[in-house]
């Protein structure tokens, strides 16, 4: 049921148009840059059989009503076909969705996904009873049945989890009536997608060459990497503000709607707070996520340092953001698909044969979506499908970014293929923070790769910003937003006054905190906020980069700098190991198998240190190379 909740939480994002499409005619070749979709269904028809298929097996939820008590067989019968209709359902999700996400100005995909939202309503219309029903079930009855049935027994971790929350499950019919609004609460957060996406209109710009670009996130971020002339990258960056600016009070409503019904749920639920809500779901500690923001909001001053440096080696008077990304090496470079590739497969060799078996299947074709075309999803992301396979979606640009944003999406990948061969479908999902580990580990043994072939001394430079840029975009960064995102549940649940100026000020106020007086700030630059989808689509999560980033340089760190041989292998095994568990156990349990321990602030204050070692290592470089 787990598992179903969370489709019908995704399904906030559809919409309600129609429109046919011809099949087009796709050759293997085709595949080498393009997602192969009939690896999920062979087409439109195939989906509605499946489609067709789970209308019909939605009402055989009620054959179990009143009888899940009775016997281990019964309630393992029961998980069976919920599991099986679970694992449908996602096939027949991830289909549409990865659909709309390549050709997004095509709305008989949105059209798909409202047809699915509507059968969803009936999966919760159906199955509002369960969870009321296994409250009555005595903890200590279960625990008997999975000693006896050892079938019954996988599921041990997911029943601990259920009663671990018995005080916030919701009675039956208060459960049915939240099926009715279901809709009506995903309203703002469909209103939201159809703003940033598809009636995204992006600005364009006249550089100082002549030349007119439409300042989308790809063309934005080569300019903002590659481009010499300062004015050309802050005009691009203003044009990005004032997309968002210019909607800046229908932001705010559309944010106060989706805040207001996640803060109503978590009381209806029983939770003190929003953040309640959504940690202890995964029992994880509120220390962890205020440990987080606490450590990274009073160490900022390698940060500020870095900026700084940063400022004086580019010869500049004002600096903006819009110049955080240009090369201050004179090494620049651009990476083809193939060569990033072949980087991103050497740099993980290390990782064993298993590893490195299951990355060349990911890379052989039809699994990736590599380049940016009008109305693709921007971004990048990995979407994982037990029984299938992932869907990584790029939007290539051919800059080191892009290297690196494509070793983070492989790492969830392999998670996602590790977890589904080791795990029942039951755990074959695991939380967020762990996700976020396999992803960040792999741009750790990138960088390390990267700096260890590094043939100059430019290249050298331009590596360790990428270190302290990661540092400064993962941890940092996302400890701001996680700030941020904090202050705005607040505001919320004190009933505080909210509006557009309101939300941009503290915005503002905390980026300053993080970021200093050193930056430039527009006019419109506290308004932009809302270009971070996740505080619309996802709940609290922006903090897992952060957390996950500490844990992954942790265990990276024990891996590659490990006292001895034997030590090194045993750490990497333990890392595996975590791989391979799925969410067989909770998040911080599962990195404390590994060796991190997050209920500390140890994680975090190694990383702040890192940060210093490595602007004292710039510092010292970009002296020798006479840029400072």
């Amino acid at each position: 049921m787990k598992k179903l909740i969370t489709i019908l939480l995704m399904l906030v994002f559809t919409g309600s148009f129609a429109q046919q499409i011809a099949k087009p005619e796709l050759t293997e070749d085709h595949y080498k840059y393009n997602w192969r979709l009939t690896d999920i269904y062979a087409d439109w028809d195939a989906w509605k059989v499946d489609l067709e298929w789970i209308k019909t097996q939605i009402p055989k939820y009620m054959d179990f009503k009143g009888h899940l008590g009775e016997s281990a067989q019964i309630m393992l019968d029961y998980k069976r076909f919920s599991e099986k209709l679970s694992q449908v359902s996602s096939k027949l999700y991830v289909y549409a969705s990865l659909s709309k996400d390549i050709d997004g100005k095509n709305p008989m995909y949105l059209t798909k996904l409202q047809e699915l939202q509507t059968v969803f309503i009936e999966f919760s219309r159906n199955t509002a009873w369960i969870q009321p029903e296994l409250k009555t079930i005595p903890k200590e009855k279960i625990e008997g049945w999975m000693k006896e049935n050892k079938e019954l027994a996988i599921y041990e971790h997911s029943f601990d989890s259920f009663y671990r929350q018995l005080a916030h499950i919701l009675d039956e019919q208060t459960q049915q009536t939240l099926t009715y609004y279901s809709k009506a609460l995903a309203a703002s957060s469909n209103t939201y997608n159809s703003l940033s996406k598809a009636d995204m209109e992006y600005h364009k710009v006249t550089l100082s060459t002549g030349e007119e670009i439409v300042t989308s996130p790809a063309a934005a971020s080569k300019v903002y990497t590659t481009n010499p002339n300062q004015d050309d990258r802050k005009i691009t960056a203003l044009a990005r503000e004032d997309v968002y600016a210019k909607n800046k009070n229908t932001y705010t409503d559309i944010w106060m709607g989706i805040g207001n019904a996640r803060w109503a749920s978590a009381q209806l639920e029983g939770y003190e707070s929003s953040l309640d809500a959504v940690l202890q779901s995964n029992n994880i500690s509120k220390d962890v996520y205020n440990n987080l923001i606490e450590v990274a909001g009073n160490n900022t001053a390698s940060l500020l340092k870095y900026r700084e440096l940063r400022k004086k080696a580019l010869g500049l008077e004002k600096y903006y953001f819009s110049d955080e990304s240009y090369e201050i090496s004179d090494f620049t470079k651009s990476y083809s698909w193939e060569e990033a590739v072949n980087m991103v497969q050497n740099c993980l060799k290390p990782m064993g044969d298993e590893y490195n078996k299951l990355l060349a299947t990911a890379l052989q074709g039809g699994w990736v979506d590599v380049y940016e075309k009008p109305g693709k999803q921007t971004g990048a992301y990995s979407w994982g499908i037990y029984g299938v396979h992932p869907f990584i979606l790029m939007n290539w640009n051919e800059s080191r970014d892009n290297v690196f944003t494509l070793a983070h999406e492989l790492g969830h990948s392999m998670h996602s293929m590790l977890s589904s061969k080791y795990q029942p479908y039951e755990y074959s999902e695991y939380a967020s923070m762990v996700a976020e580990v396999a992803s960040t580990f792999n741009e750790n043994m990138l960088l390390d790769y990267m700096i260890k072939n590094a043939k100059t001394p430019n290249e050298r430079i331009a590596l360790l910003v990428q270190a302290i840029d990661n540092i400064s975009g993962t941890f940092y960064r996302q400890s701001q937003f996680a700030e941020f995102e904090l202050a705005l549940y607040n505001m919320i649940e004190k009933d505080l006054p909210m509006n557009a100026d309101i939300i941009a000020n503290t915005y503002t106020e905390i980026d300053k905190k993080y970021n200093g007086d050193i930056l430039e700030r527009s006019a419109n630059f506290g308004y932009a906020w809302p270009r971070v989808h996740h505080f619309f689509g996802y709940y609290y999560y922006v903090y897992n980069y952060a957390v996950s980033f500490s844990a992954s340089q942790s265990l990276f760190t024990q891996i590659t700098k490990a006292k001895t041989k034997q030590d090194a292998v045993n750490a990497q095994e333990r890392y595996l190991t975590m791989l391979k568990s799925g969410g067989n156990d909770y998040p911080v349990e599962l990195l404390k198998k590994a060796g991190v321990d997050l209920n500390t602030k140890e994680p975090f204050l190694a990383v702040v240190k890192r940060m210093d070692e490595l602007v004292n290592q710039l510092e010292k470089a970009l002296k020798e190379a006479g840029k400072i």
